[in-house]
């Protein structure tokens, strides 16, 4: 079992708080910049169910970097085409307790604005092979059916913030894990004329 490690306190513009920074983007990279407060950076080796685990800590780290989606994006606000031809970027945000019953929150901060948000576990799986990050196992397809945010449970919540560079997440995690995918667009690229397809 993985446990990531935890920054502490630093004064920002007069508020106190958790901030973990991370390593400054290049163009050729996309990066979450700052988490705060339960959420930290760590580069798991394997999110599935009951491998990376923490009561008090949501795990988030960069996936697929500026690349080219060569199959259509189904996220929960709408479908950017396999043929968008702009370049995006993936990161997830994964939450998996103990003991489960935990209700865990935080914010994340990204060098490109977000263009959608995965949070169902259907998508998740879909998404895995265009957006997974080669260095970590992820569950396998159809076996962790409660792996995105459960609708209905009010606890589990997103929304984006700081202008579409930020998102706050809420996740209520019991018997399984809770994640969600957030795609940003990369650093330099010009993805307001990205048309996300309903």
């Amino acid at each position: 079992m993985n446990k990531p490690s935890r920054s502490r306190s630093l004064l920002l513009g007069g508020i106190a708080g958790t901030l973990a920074i991370g390593s400054v983007a290049t163009p050729a990279q996309a990066a979450i910049v700052a988490v705060i407060p339960d959420i930290v950076m760590f580069l798991p080796a394997d999110v599935s169910l009951n491998q990376t685990e923490s009561n008090v800590d949501i795990v988030g780290f960069d996936e697929r970097q500026c690349f080219d989606p060569v199959a259509d994006l189904t996220m929960d606000n709408g479908t950017i085409p396999g043929q968008a031809q702009v370049r995006i970027s993936s990161h997830l945000l994964h939450a998996d307790p103990v003991n489960g019953n935990v209700v865990l929150d935080g914010r994340a901060f990204f060098d490109g604005r977000i263009l959608g948000v995965i949070s169902d576990s259907t998508l998740l799986d879909d998404s895995d092979p265009i957006c997974r990050n080669p260095a970590v196992t992820y569950p396998v397809a159809g076996n962790e059916t409660l792996r995105g945010l459960e609708p209905g449970q009010a606890q589990d919540r997103y929304r984006i913030i700081a202008g579409g560079a930020g998102i706050e997440v809420q996740m209520d995690v019991s018997g399984a894990s809770d994640q969600i995918r957030v795609i940003t667009c990369c650093p330099g690229q010009q993805c307001g004329d990205v048309v996300i397809q309903d």
